[in-house]
């Protein structure tokens, strides 16, 4: 059912037009709030979690209808997957870019680099204009339960001229890239591994991977974070922030983790209404069950 909803929403990015599409995601959106009322208490509470840890806490109805906006930009960004995956020379005009030139610093230093995202906005987009610029961008992607959906997502990734790394394999071909000066683009605040450290995040602990803090330790490649946020009238802004350099005499698994976790944490709270996390995060059991279905699947 799942599969032929992506395959339906993939032939009519083919024939309607994208301001068409738009408007209808924002409709769709809002069924979709209406028809998940559990899971809406859920994000409503991740929302206030959110606003308080920056200090400016949300009412009820306020947390609902910032998630009711999350819905809406969900259903747009999985609108925009199939769209650009046809359309791909669309997406330039719409994108403003930010600070791009610190990928050909850290790729300056030899060791590669490790771009680290967050579901907030649309990752794909983001990892899409990486590699029109010239560079090769290696995205690590969790395995889809069923094959025909799988093989739809990963078509259109490659197409966008990602090279693909499925998490059961990552580790290796992820170090093989960064030693040949390559780029690996993994998300910050979702862990599909059998991982059960926690880190701290907005203020109670989380499973958050811990790939990037081991590869950078083991590499010597830097941390970038970078975030393709949606802008009003559906246009983009894909934006790079300064880079970590991780230190093995010096630094910890520990401390890189805390200091990436801070740094998601203010792109997050920034664009909470762009935040794509329906589930709790902060019960860690849950998460860690959540994650092995995956890991069971593979």
């Amino acid at each position: 059912m799942i599969y032929w909803f992506f395959r339906l929403i993939a032939g009519a990015t083919r024939l309607i037009p994208r301001r068409v599409l738009c408007a209808l995601c924002d409709l769709l959106g809002a069924v979709v709030y209406l028809a998940r009322r559990r899971e809406v208490g859920v994000m409503a509470a991740t929302q206030q979690r959110v606003a308080a840890h920056r200090g400016r806490p949300l009412t009820a109805n306020e947390a609902r209808r910032r998630v009711r906006r999350v819905y809406a930009s969900f259903v747009k960004t999985v609108m925009d997957y199939f769209y650009f995956g046809a359309h791909l020379e669309e997406l330039p005009p719409l994108v403003e870019v930010e600070n791009m030139e610190l990928l050909a610093k850290t790729r300056a230093r030899g060791h590669g680099t490790i771009i680290i995202s967050a579901h907030v906005g649309s990752v794909d987009n983001g990892a899409a204009l990486v590699a029109r610029h010239g560079y090769i961008c290696h995205i690590v992607v969790i395995t889809q339960h069923d094959p025909r959906q799988d093989k739809l997502f990963q078509f259109q990734r490659l197409s966008r001229d990602m090279r693909i790394v499925p998490i059961g394999r990552a580790t290796r071909e992820c170090v093989r890239a960064l030693r040949r000066n390559e780029a690996i683009a993994l998300v910050g605040d979702r862990d599909f591994t059998p991982n059960r450290d926690t880190t701290m995040f907005f203020g109670a602990p989380a499973r958050l991977p811990t790939g990037a803090t081991r590869l950078a330790l083991a590499t010597g490649a830097a941390i970038v974070f970078s975030y393709c946020v949606r802008l009003p009238g559906d246009r983009f802004r894909l934006y790079f922030c300064d880079p970590i350099y991780a230190d093995k005499a010096r630094d910890t698994v520990e401390g890189l983790q805390r200091q990436i976790a801070e740094r998601l944490e203010r792109a997050i709270a920034e664009h909470s209404d762009q935040w794509h996390i329906f589930h709790d995060l902060w019960d860690v059991d849950a998460d860690w069950r959540f994650a092995q279905t995956y890991t069971q699947h593979k």
